[in-house]
């Protein structure tokens, strides 16, 4: 049974390297980073706490960007006044509210809300709070400069009115902070190591159009050598998904050539159910394919199913697969435990259900 199409993985990448090379040129040409000097906080209106004027020399901060409409910001707030708490006297933390309008330098409607949030969460947010102008003069010097593109992102700024950490606010800062404070933290490789990322990242993308551009052109050959480029570079547990994602693109316009790329790969995706199950499925599922085919459908189809063997859709696709190798004693057997699954399931679509007994029922003609 269809599961679900890694397919659109692919697209995504390549619609992500195509916004990659568009903004391009919109970005810095050196980005604000790690072991920079930090800029002014030229915010707009300070809603609460202590206004910083400047970053006194010898002194910690913490600025942290966040939006009222942001939901993974609301989570991260109790967590930063946790953290207030226990570096009060050490840190001081400021949260500034960024994207909260259109870019309209004449609105400056948002304040309110934003007021109204912070007085709402109370001792939750117990840190000092500040508005970005409608402008956006903070977001642009400080998130656009770097790079950052999503919230919440914290940045700390060391004793020495530098960059030394920029990252998630729930993802380091603690540990980022103490290292800073000791005198014990090394900027320098962290700008290295922020580099080398957006480098590698960079050329993964790049990679990924040229896959998409090899895959539109049908050039087959190609497409499995950029494959194995990028396959060499990505984890070990990514390759399932972006091979049978390939190899599902490549299938629509030539299924010789997409079980060509599947046969050469298999080694990628041969431990992941979801994987070997979108590949068996797209065989299995059709009338006219050779018994060679049938007989790797079925191969990976058995893989799955000893991986998943409670998973009734991915025992369809196995009782499939065996029934068209023309095992119907095994294909019946596999497909009632799929339909006793299902049954099992209360929250199983009726629909599917139905086809799964239809499946079976077929199975069982003479």
């Amino acid at each position: 049974m269809k599961l679900f199409r890694f397919s659109a993985i692919v697209g995504c990448a390549v619609a992500a390297s195509i916004a990659l090379a568009q903004g391009a040129a919109a970005q810095p040409k050196t980005a604000l980073t790690e072991g920079m000097k930090a800029p002014a906080l030229a915010v707009a209106k300070w809603v609460k706490g202590k206004p910083v004027a400047k970053f006194e020399k010898g002194k910690v901060y913490v600025v942290e960007f966040w939006a009222t409409w942001c939901g993974p910001c609301k989570t991260s707030i109790p967590h930063l006044t946790e953290m207030a708490k226990k570096y009060a006297g050490k840190v001081s933390f400021n949260g500034i509210s960024v994207w909260e309008n259109k870019r309209d330098a004449k609105d400056t409607s948002y304040y309110a809300t934003v007021d109204k949030f912070v007085k709402d969460m109370g001792v939750k947010m117990d840190y000092n709070v500040a508005i970005d102008g409608p402008a956006g003069a903070v977001s642009d010097a400080w998130m656009k400069a770097a790079n950052q593109n999503g919230i919440p992102t914290a940045f700390i700024v060391d004793q020495n009115g530098t960059i030394a950490w920029i990252g998630h606010p729930m993802d380091g800062l603690d540990e980022t902070l103490g290292q800073v404070l000791a005198g014990k933290y090394d900027a320098k490789a962290a700008a290295k190591k922020r580099a080398e990322a957006a480098s590698a990242e960079a050329e993964m993308e790049a990679a990924f159009g040229e896959l998409s551009l090899a895959i539109s052109t049908q050039d087959y050959e190609k497409a499995a050598a950029v494959y194995k480029k990028v396959a060499a570079k990505m984890p070990a547990s990514s390759r399932p998904q972006i091979c049978a994602s390939i190899y599902s693109a490549i299938f629509d316009a030539d299924r010789a050539e997409a079980i060509k790329f599947g046969r050469a790969n298999e080694a990628d995706f041969n431990k992941d159910a979801m994987a070997l199950n979108e590949v068996a499925w797209s065989i299995v599922e059709v009338n006219d394919a050779t018994k060679e085919d049938y007989a790797w459908a079925c191969s990976l189809a058995e893989k799955a199913a000893k991986l998943r063997d409670k998973d009734y859709a991915i025992l369809d696709t196995y009782a499939y697969a065996l029934y068209r190798t023309g095992d119907k004693a095994k294909a019946i057997e596999v497909q009632t435990k799929a339909v006793e699954l299902a049954d099992k399931d209360a929250a199983a679509d009726p629909e599917l259900k139905k086809e799964l007994k239809d499946r079976l029922d077929l199975f069982k003609k003479v």
